[in-house]
This record gives structure tokens, C-alpha cells and sequence, in this order.
């Protein structure tokens, strides 16, 4: 297991992180952990999602259309995404 983590190392970019599952993403992603993602957090979610190969995360990033991914996902118009609005358990 520490081999693979070694690995990693050397096949990502600094920074980057391995990939998770969006859900776990999303927990990665909450910097202030209020359970909910700003449009700055949500940039972090779609850039690791894109970085997992995600084909909607890929072309919010390729067409750099995170503000206009956020506003239709913010259905309740509050300037946050729930994790009911992006569609995670």
C-alpha cells in the first residue's frame, strides 16, 4: 500500500490530490466545512472531478463555465450547493 502511495506521488502533479469518489470530493472541497460548497469551494470540487476524469467536470473546466454550472445547479438560489443539489448521497 505505501508503494502505491509512493507511486502517486510521482505520477501527480504537486498538489493534486488521488482521486475520490465525488462525494468524497465534495468533503474535500468544503474548506469552511458548512456542509455546503461556495462558488470558489465548488471550483475545487469540478477541478477534482475533472482531474478523476468526470466527463460533466471536464467540460465545465474545458469550457470554463463554473459560474453558469453553479447558478443552474443552485435550484434554491441561495449561493451555496447542498449536497442534495449536486446529487450526492
Amino acid at each position: 500500500m505505501a508503494t502505491l502511495f509512493l507511486l502517486a506521488g510521482l505520477i501527480l502533479p504537486p498538489g493534486a490530490a488521488m482521486a475520490g469518489t465525488p462525494a468524497e470530493d465534495f468533503v474535500a472541497s468544503d474548506a469552511d466545512r458548512s456542509a455546503a460548497l461556495s462558488p470558489a469551494e465548488f471550483r475545487r470540487f469540478i477541478s477534482l472531478g475533472a482531474a478523476a476524469g468526470r466527463p460533466r467536470a471536464v467540460m465545465v473546466r474545458d469550457r470554463n463555465v463554473y459560474d453558469r454550472a453553479f447558478q443552474q445547479l443552485d435550484s434554491d438560489r441561495n449561493g451555496q450547493l447542498s449536497r442534495a443539489e449536486l446529487q450526492l448521497r
